[in-house]
C-alpha cells in the first residue's frame, strides 16, 4: 500500500502548512470527519506531530480518528508515542502550555536529550508570530528550560529542599531557521562543581537540532542555591533597589522644580 507522510502543526502555522506535506490541526480534524479522502494521492497516510500542538489537540485528534469513517486510511501511532511534556516541577512553569520540552532522558554520563513540544498557546506565541519559522526567543526559552529540567531531574538532592537557579551568563547563536517540525534539545554538561549539594555551579552546552542539523546553540553558566538562603538575600536587594529608585525619582522631581 502506498503511504504518504503528513506533519500536523498548530493553526498559527497555517502559512507553513501551505503547499507542503503539512496540515494544521483544524485541517486534520476536518479530514477525519468527512466521508471521502479524494485529496490524498496515496492510500495510506502517516500522521506525525510537528510543533504548535497542545495536549488537548493530540487527545482530540486521536478521539476523532477512533470515530472516523475511514480509520484504516490513517496511521496516528506517532501521535500516540509523543514524548510527555516535562512537569512544571522541572520546567518551572505553572501552566503546562508554557513548557516547551519533554522530560529529559539521559543518553550518556553528561548528555541528555529532550524533544521540542511547543504548544501554540504558550506565552511566547500569544502576541507575536510572523512568518513560517519558530521565533528565536522560543528556542532560547527551550534551552533555558532544558538546563532547569536536567538539573532538577538528575543533580539536585532527592528531598524536599527547594532550590533557586541563578544564571551567571548565557550566550546564544542562531545558525539556521527552525520550523514547526520535530526537533531535539541536546544538553551537554561541560563543568560541574557539586562539592556542596546546596550550592552547585554548572556550565553546559545546549543545542537545538532539527532535520539533521544544529539550528541554534547556547552556552549557559548557572548556579543553584538553597532557596531559603537566596530568598533572604533577594529580599534585602529588592528593598535596596526600591530605596534607590525612590531616590532617583525624588532627585528628578527636585531637578525639575
Amino acid at each position: 500500500m502506498n503511504s504518504q507522510i503528513i506533519f500536523v502543526v498548530g493553526d498559527k502555522f497555517f502559512q507553513f502548512a501551505h503547499s507542503k506535506n503539512v496540515l494544521t490541526v483544524s485541517q486534520l480534524r476536518g479530514l477525519l470527519t468527512v466521508s471521502g479522502l479524494m485529496m490524498f494521492e496515496h492510500n495510506f497516510v502517516e500522521i506525525h506531530p510537528g510543533q504548535g500542538l497542545s495536549d488537548e489537540d493530540v487527545l482530540g485528534i486521536l478521539k476523532l480518528a477512533a470515530e472516523s469513517a475511514h480509520p484504516e486510511r490513517f496511521d496516528l501511532s506517532a501521535l500516540e508515542r509523543m514524548s510527555r511534556r516535562a512537569p512544571g516541577s522541572q520546567s518551572h512553569k505553572r501552566k503546562s502550555e508554557n513548557t516547551l520540552i519533554s522530560m529529559p532522558r539521559q543518553v550518556s554520563e553528561k548528555e541528555y536529550l529532550m524533544d521540542l513540544v511547543i504548544d501554540e498557546n504558550c506565552e511566547l506565541m500569544r502576541d507575536h508570530q510572523t512568518g513560517q519559522h519558530l521565533q528565536g526567543m522560543i528556542l532560547l526559552e527551550a534551552a533555558r528550560q532544558s538546563f532547569l529540567a536536567v538539573t532538577e531531574a538528575f543533580y539536585l538532592p532527592e528531598d524536599d529542599t527547594k532550590f533557586y537557579f541563578v544564571i551567571n551568563e548565557m550566550t546564544a547563536r542562531y545558525q539556521h531557521f527552525a520550523f514547526p517540525l520535530p526537533g531535539l534539545v541536546r544538553y551537554r554538561l561541560r563543568e560541574h562543581d557539586g562539592v556542596n549539594p546546596l550550592r552547585q555551579r554548572f556550565v553546559a552546552d545546549i543545542t537545538v537540532e532539527q532535520c539533521g542539523q544544529v539550528v541554534s546553540s547556547f552556552v549557559t553558566d548557572f548556579t543553584t542555591f538553597e532557596d531559603a538562603r537566596i530568598s533572604a538575600r533577594e529580599e534585602k536587594l529588592a528593598a535596596t533597589a526600591c530605596d534607590r529608585a525612590t531616590s532617583e525619582v525624588l532627585g528628578t522631581l527636585s531637578a525639575v522644580a
